[in-house]
């Protein structure tokens, strides 16, 4: 069974002590010092979250004073843009950071600069929070933020060419967490499952590939199977794992329920995610000619069984090479798409 977990709320880390602070989030979260934190945008034109990774040190590596291999690297959200926001921060006070949320009984929480906790503004401008301690927030077109005394701010407002500013007020709204460091090293520590989390667990495997089939394809049919797969997605979670995820988007709650699969299960999400994103990818250039019905998880032979149907035929050895491509097996079972993560 799960042990307690924190609730979905929002914690800052003041002075060395984690505080509670008004806000809700679709999961716990800590707000840390952005001043330690270089955030950026990055250009990763790369099918897979595994390869935006292995990319990231040498997408970055220009814009630290380090070797990129010497801090801890975590990467976010894409941006409006077509870039994905990326963090470099200390090894050191990040091992601090995941020592003070454990300490304050909420290991499981999600570890984000507060600059990002400011909605991205408009092009041209800057989203910008004075805090009570005199230090000023910032979140830029980007999605990237920094936070800076008075001082440095006007410095780096005037080298960027003074844009307009507009001053945000802490909202009612549930945070969006654009950037968890809890990656790698440091990321959240996984707990067993009961049956019903095991049945969580096979409902985000649904959600997460019809989420992305809905992302290429948009058609009704999907949108109806990512709309039952996300409701009872979030059903299960509030039975197996209360308070773990209190959001709607069915993305982000498959993400979730990953998280809380056993390092040594039947599906270890190190094969799990990552066949399932690199799939959606190397079918996202079909768009509506590949139409995903239902979907299964096959967790002894590790594969995905895809009930699919083809506006041409004649495009399933396209399909086969596409998934080739993304360093996949792929072959078709009559009316279903089998794929595997191994070419």
């Amino acid at each position: 069974m799960l042990g307690p977990r924190a609730e979905a709320g929002v914690w800052r880390l003041d002075a060395g002590v984690v505080k509670a602070v008004a806000g809700v989030a679709a999961r716990p979260v800590l707000l840390v010092p952005g001043e330690h934190v270089l955030t950026m945008s990055v250009a990763l034109p790369l099918p897979s979250h595994a390869r935006r990774l292995a990319a990231l040190p040498f997408a970055i590596e220009d814009r630290i004073a380090d070797r990129p291999d010497v801090p801890h690297l975590a990467l976010g959200a894409q941006q409006a843009g077509g870039g994905w926001l990326a963090g470099a921060v200390d090894r050191d006070l990040m091992a601090t950071w995941v020592a003070h949320v454990a300490e304050a009984g909420i290991a499981d929480a999600a570890i984000m600069p507060d600059a990002l906790a400011l909605p991205v503004p408009e092009a041209g401008r800057w989203n910008v929070r004075r805090e009570a301690d005199g230090r000023i927030l910032v979140r830029t077109p980007d999605g990237a933020g920094f936070a800076a005394r008075e001082a440095l701010f006007v410095a780096l407002w005037t080298a960027a060419g003074k844009p307009a500013c507009d001053e945000v007020e802490e909202g009612g709204e549930a945070l969006p967490i654009a950037l968890d460091l809890r990656q790698g090293d440091y990321a959240r520590p996984r707990q067993g499952l009961s049956r019903t989390g095991r049945r969580v667990a096979i409902v985000a495997v649904a959600g997460l590939v019809a989420h992305g089939a809905i992302a290429a394809a948009d058609t009704v049919a999907l949108r109806s199977v990512a709309a039952k797969r996300g409701a009872e997605l979030a059903q299960l979670l509030a039975t197996a794992a209360p308070g773990r995820y209190a959001g709607a988007d069915p993305r982000e709650a498959a993400l979730v329920a990953a998280e809380l699969l056993p390092a040594g299960g039947n599906a270890p999400p190190g094969t799990l995610l990552p066949l399932l994103s690199r799939t959606s990818s190397a079918l996202a250039p079909f768009g509506g000619a590949v139409t995903i019905r239902s979907m299964q998880f096959d967790e002894a032979g590790r594969s995905l069984r895809l009930d699919v149907e083809l506006a041409d035929p004649a495009a399933r050895g396209n399909i086969v090479n596409a998934l080739r491509s993304a360093g996949l097996t792929g072959r078709f079972d009559g009316a279903s798409l089998v794929v595997g993560g191994a070419a």
